[in-house]
């Protein structure tokens, strides 16, 4: 008998009980298939994941303020990134600076108790962009 172990955890599954999932790129490239996961593992996925910093020393003003500082930095990596001047550097930029914008916004979202609806503000979001005829580049 074959036995299963979840590649996550490495708890033993059953074969009717394991969830096999493939890990794609956003442009949906195949990075990695046949992986087995027990169920606890797999609902984990479906969860939002993402580092919650404790800024309970700052007042909710102060996060805001922070909001519009990042996103100004992010604005101007975005305009030296298309201006190309810098080259690799600015790519690394870019992409720090979009983490610092979503960083701020998931701490303000989790300070005003609306992280856990966010799951089911995705699925609103989408729906709101397909009535509008929006059109995706990637599957949704």
């Amino acid at each position: 008998m074959i036995k299963h172990y979840c590649d996550k955890c490495k708890k033993e599954i059953k074969e009717e009980d394991k969830f096999k999932i493939e890990i794609k790129t956003y442009k949906g490239e195949l990075i990695k298939s046949d992986i087995d996961l027990c169920e606890k593992c797999a609902e984990e996925l479906d969860k939002f994941n993402f580092p919650i910093l404790d800024t309970r020393c700052f007042k909710f003003e102060e996060e805001l303020d922070k909001l519009k500082e990042e996103t100004g930095e992010l604005l101007e990596a975005i305009e030296k990134y298309r201006g190309k001047k810098e080259g690799l550097v600015i790519v690394d930029e870019v992409i720090e600076e979009s983490y610092d914008v979503i960083q701020v916004v998931i701490n303000i979202l989790y300070r005003l108790e609306l992280l856990e609806f966010m799951p089911e503000g995705l699925e609103k979001h989408i729906e709101k962009l397909k009535r509008r005829g929006w059109k995706f580049t990637n599957e949704i």
